[in-house]
């Protein structure tokens, strides 16, 4: 299964993300991506298992079990939803590429966040070929399954 990338940005390794939870794949593998655009789109088709509070972060999962989650920037729950639109409501069913939840760049500029923003497999799932680099919204991420 492809995973695409919710973001326009580039990506960032997991092991270069200032959070050890991240960093250290307690949660997961996958990437983080730092995103260029304030548009996150779903990476994959499923259902939105988890949409955290504020729109901070959601979990997708397939009809195969895959579940990825995307949790936008470091930090960010303690913004309550400051900064954070959300268009999408957990429990729907949503495409590869459908808008969930829209950020106010400047704003996040304003508060210091860190907007690098992991994208991991947390069902289990082997992940391979990561990409690198620029990448734009709807590209492969990585593969898994």
């Amino acid at each position: 299964m492809v995973v695409t990338s919710p973001f326009n940005g580039r990506v960032v390794p997991l092991e270069d993300v200032d959070d050890e939870v991240f960093s250290e794949r307690v949660m997961g593998d996958g990437v983080a991506v730092r995103p260029a655009s304030g548009e996150v789109v779903a990476p994959l088709s499923g259902r939105i298992e988890k949409l955290f509070e504020g729109g901070h972060g959601l979990a997708i999962e397939d009809d195969d079990g895959l579940q990825v989650l995307v949790h936008i920037g470091l930090e960010t729950v303690k913004l309550k939803g400051d900064g954070f639109t959300v268009h999408a409501t957990e429990g729907d069913f949503v495409g590869t590429g459908d808008l969930i939840v829209t950020v106010d760049l400047d704003r996040m500029d304003e508060l210091g966040i860190d907007l690098v923003s992991p994208v991991v497999v947390i069902s289990g799932h082997d992940v391979s070929n990561h990409a690198s680099g620029q990448v734009a919204s709807g590209d492969r991420l990585f593969d898994a399954g």
